[in-house]
């Protein structure tokens, strides 16, 4: 097994932790890094429906705290993992970073 996964650490990208000590982390990051993904997605359509005027004050309110509620939370889980909430901005490659 230690063969093998020093053998994918030469072939797979830095931000793939392969280390099997570490995989609950390693997992834990990409999914916040997933859920801070869909939360910034959710935040822009949600400006772009106030700016539309699709939305009334009371939706407004209501989205703009749970989206601040989400936020935090996924802060609160990444350090909860050892992680900082700015190691969830993962690098793709040439494509560039995720969020």
């Amino acid at each position: 097994m230690r063969r093998e996964v020093e053998r994918l650490r030469g072939i797979l990208p830095e931000q793939v932790d392969v280390d099997p000590d570490n995989v609950e982390r390693g997992l834990a990051k990409l999914v916040l890094a997933l859920v801070e993904f869909l939360r910034q997605l959710l935040e822009r359509q949600a400006v772009r429906r106030m700016e539309g005027g699709t939305l009334t004050d009371d939706e407004v309110e209501r989205m703009g705290l749970a989206l601040m509620r989400l936020e935090q939370k996924v802060h609160e889980m990444a350090r909860a993992f050892g992680l900082d909430p700015s190691e969830l901005n993962l690098g793709l490659g040439p494509l560039g970073r995720l969020l």
